[in-house]
This record gives C-alpha cells, structure tokens and sequence, in this order.
C-alpha cells in the first residue's frame, strides 16, 4: 500500500514542516508502507514566488543591519503573498477553485498514491485543503486528514480522521497494534524533503524534544492541549541532527526547561551548529546559565515576555515579572544571544496606561532587543481564559460561523480596554515600536533568516 503525506498552501515557506516529517518517521518505522512526502506549501510558493525563491536563498551574502534592499524585497513577498492568499481564500469560499489547483492536484496524482494523507498545522491551510479534498473525492482519491487544524468542514471530505498516529497506522494495516510494542526509538529524516528549495539562504530545521509544555500556566494559551509532558530521549535528537548534515536547527518546543535545556546544551556542544528555541525569560536563565548555551550554539531566543506591566503578567500567569525581563535579556544581549520578543497587547482588562507602560518598557531595553513580534489577544477555545471568562473580565462571548474556518470568537470586557481601542493604539503606535528594532520588521515572517545571519 502507497501513502501521500501532503502539506498544503498556505505558510511562510521557511522551513521544512516538521508535522510531515514525524509522521514518515513513525509510520516508516513502524510498518512496511509505501511512503512518499509532498510539501505542496511549498511546491506553490515555487510556482507562484520563484524570483523571491532565488533571492532568500541567496540574501545573506550581502545583508547588513540597515539593509534597504532586503526590507523592500520581503515587504513586497509578504504583500504579494498577503494578497495572493486573500484572493484564492475567497474563491474557496465562494466555491471557485484557487489559483494552480489543477497544478497541485496533478503533483498529488501523479504519485499513485492508495492514501492521500494530509498535515493541517495551521488553520490557513484549510482554504486550499478544502479545495484539494473535493477535487480528489471527484477523482475517486481516498484521503486522510490530521493535525491541529483540522475542522468539521474538513472533516466532511476525508475518508478518515484519526486522532494520532496510532489510530492511523492501525487503520492503514486493518491491525490493533501494541503500543508497548510500537518503536519509538528513531531518529526523524529530514532528507526526505528538498531542503534547498526552501526561501532560506540555509536550511533551519525544526527539532522537538517534548511533547506539549512543561509549563501549561499561560491563561491565554491552548497549544498544549492539555496533553501530558514527557520529554523524547536526547539521543535520538542528536542523531536527527547529525543525520540532516544541517548546521542551524530551531527548537520548536513551546517551552523548555533549564534542566533540559542544560541538556540539550551538552549534547550539542560538540556538534559545532547554532540553534535557536522559545523560553520565558525567567530568573533561573541567569548569566552563567546563558553563557553554556551560547558556548553550545545557542544564537537567538524567541523570548515569551508578552507584557511590560507587572499586574498584566500576574494575570497571564507567566510567572516572570519586569525587573527579572530586564535582567535576562541584558545578560543574554551581553553574551551575543540575539533577542526576539513575543509582546501580547489587549490582554482582558489591560488599560491604556498599562498599554503604554509596555510601550515604554520596550523603549527604555532598545539596547537588548533585536526584534519585536506583537501581536493583539484573541480567546483560544481551550484555554484559562476561555474557561473562566468571569474571573478576566469578560462578560459576553460570541461565535460567528464562517464558511470555511471554525467559527470566530470574540468577546467584550467590562473594564479595560475594547478589542477595538487595543488595535487603534496599536496602529498608533507601530512606528514607535518599529524603530526599537535592529532588524526589519519583516523578519517577524521570516525568523529564520535572523538565525541565518549569526555566527557560530
């Protein structure tokens, strides 16, 4: 039996999709299949963007800190791309067919595939996987379909969805499988998909060293889906690593411990590679600490700060606070660790004044940030927030039914400022934060060309 692991239109494409690859790397190992990867992401970007393919690829050569050249070329990716994602949305809604569907749906035939099977990460790509299921059921293509975004319109056109891999291997072999049996103990092949096509001048791979959160505290987060923690065993990760011949690596996990991340520091040192991960900038990730990461590689951190008040991250549950922010990201900006700051504007019951105190907090680090990527609260089904709303001010919460995406949430407060206001003082503001950066604003979009330009 054939299977086509598929990911489809539309995300940044960076890196290679780690969703993909895990999958082939289980079923690979756990079974006799027949497995072919198709990263139709992309395979459109390819089609539809292949002067700006070129030019990523190649930018780091001649890029410096106030490179006018590179801004201008990824405003104008990101606003093509913005459009061109609009564009093609809408017509799956409307029930048209997108932009080089026929295209797509021909790569995918032509494969012979007994499965279709397909990785939905991020809900932007239901439009097209909406559009590649029905084209497929016409054609009489049996598909499967996984992964956290995956809705009940989805769901509608797939032959099967199953909630792990597991059922999904025990489906494709009609057998109940023992999972005290089922092997674990492999690394993921990163080969397996053409590294050098990606709109990087080189390839990042994302690496996970857990499953979930060790942390589950954030109250506006759901990512974790509550699942349990449990840590995958480091030396599968290091073969991973030495297997791909790659030398820049992003840890994707959502958080990582000091304790793991001490691990992984001394399991990596010697490989000579720089890698970047997501951390909360907490007291324990102190000076000493800092400095054996960046002896392993360690060259970005995508930091969690989310707020500049300390009443505001009390209520997120974040368990930092402003003078301890401070303090870590000066000790990491001292050593050479470049410093990508998650900033989350909104947060129910957050006044104007509280907005502006993080404003000002971000001016008065300028010194110890590289880059800020803010973005406004939205309610997560799932999340403390969602399940409590009374306890953080909110006092209605509505869902708007869409065609394609699950429903839209949105919700009023009864202090604080409105969903509205929030996006009005963050227009008004953008320039302001913009200028605190040292690298484009667009490299929000593109993180890893920010870890492309560091030295080992």
């Amino acid at each position: 039996m054939k299977i086509l692991l598929v990911y489809p239109p539309f995300c940044t494409p960076a890196s290679p999709p780690y969703s993909l690859v895990n999958l082939y790397s289980f079923l690979r190992n756990n079974s006799g299949l027949d497995l072919e990867v198709l990263d139709l992401n992309l395979k459109f970007h390819t089609l539809k963007f292949a002067e700006y393919g070129k030019y990523f690829q190649l930018f780091a050569k001649d890029f410096n800190n106030d490179n006018s050249n590179y801004d201008k070329k990824a405003k104008e990716f990101l606003q093509l791309t913005k459009q061109t994602y609009s564009k093609n949305n809408k017509k799956v809604v409307l029930g048209e067919n997108p932009e080089l569907i026929d295209d797509l749906v021909k790569e995918i035939i032509s494969h012979k595939a007994d499965y279709v099977a397909f990785s939905l990460v991020y809900s932007s790509q239901s439009f097209y996987s909406l559009a590649l299921l029905k084209k497929l059921k016409e054609l009489g293509i049996k598909t499967i379909v996984g992964g956290p975004a995956v809705n009940d319109k989805i769901r509608a056109l797939s032959h099967l969805v199953p909630n792990n891999e597991v059922e999904l291997l025990e489906y494709l072999i009609s057998k109940k499988l023992n999972l005290d049996k089922l092997n674990y103990d492999y690394y993921l092949d990163f080969s397996i998909l053409p590294l050098e096509k990606y709109f990087v001048d080189q390839p990042v791979i994302p690496i996970k060293t857990s499953s979930a959160c060790y942390y589950q505290q954030c109250a506006f987060c759901s990512h974790h889906g509550n699942q349990k923690y449990s840590e995958f065993p480091l030396e599968n990760v290091k073969e991973t690593i030495i297997k791909s011949g790659q030398k820049q690596f992003f840890f994707i996990d959502d958080m990582i411990s000091k304790k793991r991340l001490l691990q992984i520091a001394e399991m990596i040192k010697p490989l000579n590679l720089i890698w970047t991960c997501q951390l909360r900038p907490t007291i324990d990730l102190d000076r000493a600490t800092l400095k054996q990461l960046y002896d392993s590689g360690l060259r970005m951190v995508i930091w969690g700060v989310e707020s500049g008040c300390d009443r505001v991250l009390k209520l997120m549950r974040k368990g930092t606070n402003k003078k301890d922010i401070e303090k870590v990201l000066s000790d990491a900006k001292s050593i050479g660790i470049k410093n990508v700051l998650y900033i989350m504007f909104g947060f129910p019951t957050e006044t104007k004044e509280e907005f502006l105190e993080t404003v000002d907090f971000l001016k008065q680090n300028k010194e110890n940030i590289d880059l800020i990527s803010s973005s406004i609260f939205g309610l997560q089904k799932g999340s403390p927030v969602y399940a409590d709303p009374i306890k953080y001010g909110i006092v209605k919460v509505k869902e708007e039914l869409r065609t394609v995406l699950d429903p839209k949430i949105s919700y009023s407060v009864n202090s604080g400022l409105s969903s509205a206001e929030v996006i009005k003082l963050k227009k008004e503001h953008l320039v302001e934060l913009r200028q605190i950066n040292n690298y484009p604003s667009s490299m929000n979009f593109f993180r890893e060309h920010l870890l492309n330009l560091c030295e080992k």
